[in-house]
């Protein structure tokens, strides 16, 4: 025992250190670049290795880092390479619009390159994150065109592997499975097979095979999808690809889902690979929910709580990484942005010494003209792209991460009123429906502040007025609202005004309902002059003492007013009196 147990250490040191070798071998070959395209090759190449083995954190490290090498004029093969490969970290990392937009820029720079195999690789990444979004017709438009667009025969090597006919066909398999159309499903499957043994593809044979599974689990053709998925099992595992072996134990565990010994035996061997291995948290996801479905059909309580706090934590990594790749986009859209100004400035300064040796001196006058026409222009056209981008950056924080939030919200309404949910998991249910609200109310606010369609006067006022409304209904509490600004949709107000603002007045209101005991509540706005505008929250509850006072919430609302420029007052009359006076 103590010698297979020895045996099975060295194993594993002797498999870590070839890893390392490998790894410091790329970084090596990097540090010996002595041109930025070989940099750019080299670092590419450690983004893909560490895709291969499942690091995706890794992988994108050091694609933004061939990023940042790239010029933003640039437009060749390895640009759409980068793009395609951030399209499928994306999917790995459940960021699917971002997948997807990613793929639609592949697919446009490759058909500004005319190359037929590149547009293929660009519509299939776009197809299977769509997928992911339940946008089925779109999916199966874009894995056509995948289709129709990749070569037959094609021999030019490039600097990353490029989707075979396997993975096209395989995945429009998946997709017929979605759709119910199994007979369809088994045929492009089979082609999948064909291809896939043809070419002796690693992750193509185990994937076909496990999709073979799927269909046959389908039709409830048991013995077929066991065999199938174990068959994928042995080619997975002799590719060293986890993540499928991972999913193909979830998928076993449904086919003995009445089988308690078996489906626990699947279940502890998923347990066992995720430990031991790199997964990326796509796959661990799918198959925990494999597990809570049996495991809710089941009734195995102690195992169906443990697989739902590891979802909740899954999503809430999914969610913060999903934050942090909308920061990660906002730094590379300015890091090009700067790129493409230091372009310019050089192009002009360039120019410049041209043409104070080619014109004389009277001209000197009219270039300045025209060089300060060019650079107003650059900066109307640059701001204008950061308005688009802001925009596009709202709609993506209202589509994904507020469709997602909503769905929390619900699911954990429905585990609270479940009558099997024990009550352990309803308080949990609760705090998740609670934060949820919180985060869901903030979100909307900063999403709010971005639209520039929303900048003035008067729409400050009625969302003000709606929050008030909507916080004090169903309470003790009678909140009222009144302006007395005239033409208030002539007065404009920026996003950071209105964001400050509202959170200061949000403050009060929540000091309010929560401590003051208050039964009334009146909130006034008018002009104290032209460029003055003055906001006073009167109620009639306990008013601010030791007991009672705001605490953090007070110097919060201090740094805000201070950030506006303006001042605020509190004091205890009939009630707590606020009153805001912000310059406009």
């Amino acid at each position: 025992m103590r010698f297979f147990l020895y045996l099975f250490l060295v194993l594993i040191f002797a498999l870590g250190k070839a890893q390392n070798v490998s790894e410091n071998a790329k970084l090596q070959e990097l540090k010996n670049c002595k041109t930025t395209q070989c940099k750019i090759s080299k670092s590419f190449l450690l983004a893909e290795y560490y895709l291969e083995t499942d690091d995706i954190q890794s992988s994108q490290k050091w694609l933004d880092s061939t990023k940042d090498l790239v010029s933003p004029v640039q437009s060749d093969t390895t640009t759409v390479f980068i793009h395609s490969l951030q399209s499928e970290l994306f999917y790995y990392d459940g960021l699917f619009q971002f997948g997807t937009n990613e793929a639609e820029k592949a697919i446009q720079k490759a058909k500004q390159l005319q190359d037929n195999l590149l547009i293929a690789n660009g519509y299939f990444f776009k197809g299977i994150n769509q997928i992911e979004m339940n946008k089925l017709k779109e999916a199966e438009k874009s894995l056509w065109k995948s289709r129709d667009f990749q070569p037959e025969n094609y021999s030019k090597s490039h600097i990353r592997s490029t989707i075979q006919h396997e993975h096209i066909f395989n995945n429009i398999a998946q997709l017929k499975l979605k759709i119910h159309q199994t007979d369809s499903a088994v045929w492009y499957n089979a082609k999948a097979y064909q291809f896939a043994k043809k070419a002796s593809s690693k992750r193509g044979i185990p994937n076909v095979e496990q999709t073979f599974g799927q269909i046959y689990l389908n039709e409830k053709k048991m013995d077929s999808a066991v065999f199938y998925f174990q068959k994928s099992i042995l080619s997975a595992q002799e590719s060293e690809y986890f993540d499928i072996v991972l999913l193909n134990y979830g998928f076993l565990m449904q086919c003995f889902e009445d089988n308690q010994i078996e489906n626990n035996r699947w279940y502890e061997k998923g347990l066992e690979l995720i430990n031991q291995k790199i997964i990326n948290t796509t796959f661990q996801h799918y198959f925990y929910k494999i597990a809570l479905y049996v495991f809710k059909k089941t009734n195995q309580v102690e195992k169906l709580s443990f697989v739902q706090e590891k979802l909740i934590n899954i999503n809430d990594e999914t969610r913060l990484k999903g934050n942090l790749n909308i920061q990660n986009i906002t730094e590379q859209y300015s890091k090009n942005e700067n790129k493409l100004l230091l372009l310019q400035v050089e192009e002009l300064k360039k120019q410049r010494k041209f043409t104070i040796l080619q014109l004389i001196a009277a001209l000197l006058s009219v270039i300045i003209l025209s060089l300060i026409i060019i650079i107003i222009r650059r900066k109307n056209k640059i701001q204008k792209t950061l308005l688009q981008q802001k925009s596009e950056i709202s709609k993506d924080l209202h589509d994904d991460i507020g469709s997602g939030l909503s769905s929390i919200l619900i699911h954990a309404d429905l585990l609270m009123k479940n009558e099997e949910t024990s009550e352990k998991q309803k308080i949990l249910a609760s705090k998740i429906n609670l934060t949820g609200k919180e985060i869901s109310q903030r979100l909307n606010t900063f999403i709010w502040s971005l639209n520039t369609e929303q900048n003035t006067l008067q729409h400050f006022s009625e969302y003000v007025k709606l929050y008030g409304a909507t916080l004090f209904d169903e309470t003790p509490i009678t909140f009222s609202f009144n302006t007395t600004v005239e033409d208030s949709e002539t007065i404009k107000m920026n996003g950071q005004l209105r964001k400050n603002l509202f959170y200061a007045i949000k403050e009060v209101l929540n000091n309010s309902l929560k401590h003051a005991q208050a039964t009334k509540i009146d909130v006034k706005m008018k002009l104290i002059s032209s460029k003055q505008l003055q906001i006073i929250i009167q109620d009639n509850g306990t008013g601010i003492n030791k007991e009672n006072a705001f605490g953090n919430g007070l110097k919060n609302i201090q740094n805000r007013v201070e950030q506006m420029n303006g001042t605020f007052s509190m004091k205890t009359q009939n009630g707590l009196l606020t009153i805001l006076t912000i310059p406009l």
